[in-house]
């Protein structure tokens, strides 16, 4: 059951979400300046109150609650900040566009789903390795779904170009070579991380390959193996543009599919 707290949290964060999202999609659509200050407020506004929420949903007294909802509400927020600390030294201010919405879909849905005793790891068995495992998995997803993110806006721009529409989008975004590096930059290091996280679930997880959890398993390789055939592919062959963006989606379709697909299966479909 969801507390008036987290309940009053969560709404807040959304709200402050969708309105900076708001504002940005709006600036953008009319190729003006996006009024920074103001947009960084509403963001760190949302995730102020975005952690509360999420902290009185995950944090049980019998142990996390890291049900298929409450997880994807911690990485859209963990994503969003990530951005904002990033945001002081990288160009990435415009991934809020997309991450905002999502993060509000996120605590919303926590809020609304919530989750159950099934979902809930017990405090007995939260030893070191298994929360470095959670947190390594968590900061993988979040880093390749700002990957994703930023392959979205790497593809609407080249369109953009394209179509020769590019005079007043240039003073909303930057030029599409820093982009494409950023892209770059966000996928070596997601996949160094995610495998960091593959590792420590064979050293220090039971069977990986057990039957509710190896199709887990056998979609976080996949998704790893096509990260690095498309960092192999830049690195040997210059691959970038469109071919970048339809192997980063890809990759991140059978990570989501692999993690939060599964959660989906056996909290969703087997409980019923």
């Amino acid at each position: 059951m969801v507390s008036t707290v987290s309940a009053v949290m969560g709404v807040g964060a959304a709200t402050a979400y969708l309105t900076g999202a708001f504002l940005q999609y709006r600036s953008f659509s009319e190729s003006t300046e996006a009024r920074t200050p103001l947009l960084i407020a509403l963001a760190t506004a949302g995730a102020v109150l975005h952690a509360s929420a999420d902290f009185h949903m995950i944090a049980t007294n019998t142990g996390l609650n890291l049900g298929l909802s409450s997880s994807a509400s911690l990485v859209s927020w963990i994503m969003l900040v990530s951005v904002l600390l990033a945001a002081t030294r990288l160009p990435v201010l415009n991934l809020l566009m997309l991450i905002q919405p999502l993060a509000a879909a996120g605590v919303i849905a926590a809020l609304i789903w919530g989750g159950s005793p099934a979902t809930v790891i017990p405090l007995a068995t939260l030893g070191g390795a298994l929360l470095g495992h959670i947190a390594l998995s968590i900061a993988a997803y979040s880093i390749l779904f700002m990957a994703a993110c930023q392959s979205v806006l790497v593809a609407l721009l080249e369109h953009r170009l394209h179509r020769k529409k590019t005079i007043r989008l240039l003073r909303v975004l930057p030029p599409l070579q820093t982009m494409e590096t950023l892209l770059f930059n966000l996928l070596w290091a997601g996949i160094c991380v995610l495998t960091l996280a593959i590792l420590s679930g064979f050293l220090f997880l039971e069977d990986m390959f057990a039957q509710r959890v190896a199709h887990h398993t056998l979609l976080a390789l996949a998704s790893w193996g096509v990260y690095a055939a498309l960092l192999a592919g830049h690195r040997l062959f210059g691959w970038r543009g469109a071919t970048a963006v339809r192997w980063t989606l890809l990759a991140f379709a059978l990570l989501v599919l692999g993690y939060f697909g599964s959660k989906f299966v056996i909290e969703v479909l087997l409980e019923h």
